[in-house]
């Protein structure tokens, strides 16, 4: 089939209620404000990516969708604020949409003030945007887009400074791109960079990069700019890395080694830490100075040591999120409703901040 977006958007471009590959409407978002609790559900069990940071909270939902005649893919990204435990403030949510198959390669991260960020959503044969939102009339600024799927795929993207930075592959290798979010930017550099990232294996935080091979045991570090990355830094994790999450100062990883853990390693010095570990792959979340894991319902948080448990989730956890004092979780919950004359089982993603870091 052909991608529901046969022309990429114009880069540098702001669109205000976008939808950035497609002709979906953004209203297919199901997301309902929780008044007593503070909480957000969000429809269905999608793939959850997540990150809380300035009094904020972002997330991208990834889940097929289906017509009465094909199947597409799509990514809904949302923001909201975060005033104590609760989550507060309108959601303003942006659209990928394709029919071109899977969006695997989705990362969402804070990116400044008025609850910005930034996300990428590519799959295997779709070279998806990478999108900085919103201005301060709400409006997304497409920073980088090419829907070919034989163009280099974005892994992962964050601010870092005044410049929107993301990790791409492809077959002509990896690079660094920059460019502004600003509104009919044409300022967009792009350098190359050693290795062969993924989906999940490349990560931008303000003054740092980090990305890891398809398949590879080790992560690089190093400090972006428009000219690529500098005193890039090559650290062996012990076992095949699965993701990456860049945050100033350090950089954390899940590796598979016999079973999961989580590894803290320090940008400065490469000092590897190992701060968990499990029989099942976990959720991982970071900011500030802390860890946030999610594995089976159990929250844990770490602070460079061993990660203590803070909490139980109300059931499986679909990803975590931490502004380096408080933890977010998003839970997956189900229920019985009447749909009609029937009853059928309902599927939501809760999110709520669970409590404080430990």
């Amino acid at each position: 089939m052909t991608p529901l977006a046969d022309s990429p958007r114009p880069r540098g471009r702001a669109i205000r209620g976008a939808v950035v590959a497609g002709a979906v409407a953004a209203g297919c978002l199901a997301i309902t404000a929780g008044s007593a609790s503070g909480a957000v559900n969000i429809g269905g069990w999608g793939q959850i990516h997540a990150d809380m940071g300035g009094g904020a909270i972002a997330w991208a939902d990834a889940q097929p969708a289906k017509t009465k005649t094909f199947t597409y893919w799509r990514v809904d990204a949302a923001h909201a604020r975060v005033s104590g435990n609760r989550i507060t403030g309108d959601t303003e949510p942006v659209a990928v949409r394709t029919s071109a198959g899977p969006l695997t390669g989705v990362d969402i991260r804070m990116a400044g003030p008025q609850r910005a960020f930034t996300l990428t959503a590519s799959g295997d044969a779709f070279a998806g945007p990478v999108i900085w939102c919103c201005t301060v009339e709400d409006l997304e600024v497409v920073v980088s887009s090419d829907s070919d799927g034989a163009a280099p795929h974005p892994f992962g993207a964050g601010m870092d400074g005044t410049r929107v930075r993301w990790i791409a592959g492809g077959p002509g290798g990896a690079f660094l791109g920059s460019g502004d979010a600003v509104e009919n930017a044409e300022r967009v550099t792009s350098a190359a960079i050693p290795g062969n990232p993924g989906p999940g294996l490349a990560s931008i935080a303000q003054g740092i990069a980090a990305w890891a091979d398809r398949g590879g045991s080790s992560i690089r570090i190093g400090v972006p700019s428009d000219s690529g990355v500098s005193g890039i830094r090559e650290v062996a994790q012990g076992g095949r890395v699965a993701q990456v999450r860049a945050v100033p100062g350090y950089v954390v990883s899940v590796v598979r080694a016999g079973g999961w853990r989580v590894t803290r390693t320090d940008a400065a010095t490469g000092a590897v830490a190992v701060v968990w570990k499990g029989s099942a792959r976990p959720q991982i979340g970071a900011g500030g100075r802390a860890i946030a894991i999610g594995a089976g319902r159990a929250v844990l948080t770490s602070r460079g040591g061993a990660a203590k448990k803070v909490g139980d989730a109300r059931g499986p956890i679909a990803a975590v999120a931490t502004d380096g004092s408080r933890v977010a979780v998003f839970e997956r919950v189900s229920r019985k409703a009447k749909v009609g004359k029937a009853t059928k089982t309902v599927r939501t993603t809760a999110v709520r901040i669970m409590g404080r870091v430990r």
